[in-house]
Order: structure tokens, then C-alpha cells, then sequence
């Protein structure tokens, strides 16, 4: 098992950080009617998680690296809290008796996601999303190179 560094822990604080802003920002832009319970604290979870997992330990050669890198964490924490956000709607769904069989539900769930996904792409949640990912592996980055 690996130690925790410094890049990992700015990592995990940035992504986190822009998890829960962007969460915010985004929870206005839903349709009315969708379920929602829980998705900040969930956001911010998988941002501690890709922040740890994929921002921290990558090894940055220079800025284009970094940026790649916070691009690839956005886009993999997009995807995680839309499935969140499907797999939500589905449950709900669910529960009022809306579908024929196990696999319908499921292959609803990617639905769901799409259906929430499209009604929030919007240029500022995605400029923020993205900008925030980047600034944080620079930020991770010069305290990798600081504090080894």
C-alpha cells in the first residue's frame, strides 16, 4: 500500500471542491420532478475519489499533461454522478410499478442519465466543471514537485 502525498491530498480537496460547487450550480438546471436526494454528498464522494485515484498519483511532465489529466478526471466525474443521477431516477420509477423486468430497469438507468445529462449541458457548468478539474492538477501538481 502506497503512503498518501501531498499531490493526492491537493487532489482529493480540489476535486471535491469542484464536485460540490459544480453540483450546485447544477441542481438548478434540472427538470422539475427529478429526484435529487443525496447527489451532493455522492458528487463530492466520487470528487474525493477521482481526486485520490486519478488526479494524485499521475505523473505530470508538464502543463499539457496536467490538463489532460484534469480533462480525463471531469470527464470521469461527470459519468459518475449522471449513473448516480439515472440510477436515482430509475429507483424512483421503480417504485411506482414503471417497468416490465429487472433488465429494463437497468438499461433505464443509462436512459435516465442521458435524459438528465442533456437537460444540464450547459456552457458555464461545463466550463466550470473542466476549468475547476485543471486548476486543481496544477494544483496538484506544484505541490507533488514541492512536498515529494
Amino acid at each position: 500500500m502506497r503512503m498518501p502525498t501531498a499531490a493526492k491530498l491537493f487532489g482529493c480537496a480540489g476535486l471535491a471542491t469542484t464536485a460540490g460547487i459544480t453540483t450546485v450550480s447544477l441542481l438548478q438546471y434540472l427538470p422539475a420532478g427529478t429526484k435529487t436526494e443525496g447527489v451532493l454528498g455522492v458528487s463530492i464522494a466520487f470528487g474525493v475519489l477521482l481526486g485520490w485515484r486519478v488526479i494524485g498519483p499521475a505523473r505530470m511532465r508538464g502543463y499539457g499533461a496536467a490538463v489532460s489529466v484534469g480533462c480525463r478526471a471531469a470527464f470521469y466525474l461527470t459519468i459518475c454522478v449522471l449513473g448516480f443521477l439515472g440510477a436515482l431516477q430509475m429507483l424512483h420509477r421503480a417504485m411506482l410499478m414503471r417497468y416490465d423486468g429487472p433488465m429494463d430497469a437497468l438499461t433505464d438507468v443509462i436512459a435516465q442519465g442521458a435524459h438528465v445529462g442533456l437537460e444540464v449541458f450547459r456552457p458555464d457548468i461545463v466550463v466550470m466543471l473542466f476549468v475547476g478539474a485543471v486548476v486543481t492538477t496544477m494544483l496538484s501538481r506544484w505541490a507533488g514537485s514541492r512536498w515529494p
